[in-house]
């Protein structure tokens, strides 16, 4: 389903490609992440523990994985990063899963996302060193298991 969404606030880490690990994920980086004392008290601090996020920024040759949550614009952050999203017209698609679900392989998720998308995603690909938003994002609420995952579409396609 295509919609708008407003500008977001991703509050986290970000892990160059070359951190995937041989099977295709990026559970070592989450790992990291969820260990990290200063994320662990912001989220608690924020009312953010039942949220993930992660966010794909893909570039010419290559891309950088981001693992954390989406925060209010005015959070203030010691020790992580911020990136802010802008509101945009997305493809999104909505299933049950658990955190257990930022550990799948990317050469297998992302795939079948673009797939789900059928022409977006092809046009998402096809635009992508020209698309101004390059970003796949994936929201995880874990005690209702709701997973959104939005595909920001190509400029043309707003």
């Amino acid at each position: 389903m295509q919609t708008e969404i407003n500008e977001l606030t991703f509050i986290g880490k970000a892990f160059p490609d070359r951190m995937m690990d041989a099977n295709g994920t990026f559970a070592a980086a989450n790992q990291e992440l969820e260990a990290d004392p200063a994320f662990q008290a912001f989220v608690k601090e924020a009312g953010l523990a039942g949220q993930r996020a992660s966010l794909i920024v893909f570039g010419p040759e290559n891309f950088m994985y981001w693992h954390g949550v989406i925060a209010p614009k005015d959070s203030e952050v010691s020790g992580l990063l911020k990136f802010s999203l802008p509101s945009a017209r997305v493809f999104q698609k909505e299933e049950t899963a658990n955190a257990a679900y930022f550990d799948l392989p990317l050469n297998f998720e992302l795939p079948r996302f673009l797939d789900e998308a059928g022409d977006l995603g092809s046009d998402f690909q096809a635009q992508l060193e020209e698309n101004p938003n390059p970003y796949i994002l994936r929201q995880l609420d874990l005690g209702s298991k709701k997973l959104t995952k939005s595909l920001y579409l190509p400029v043309s396609q707003n």
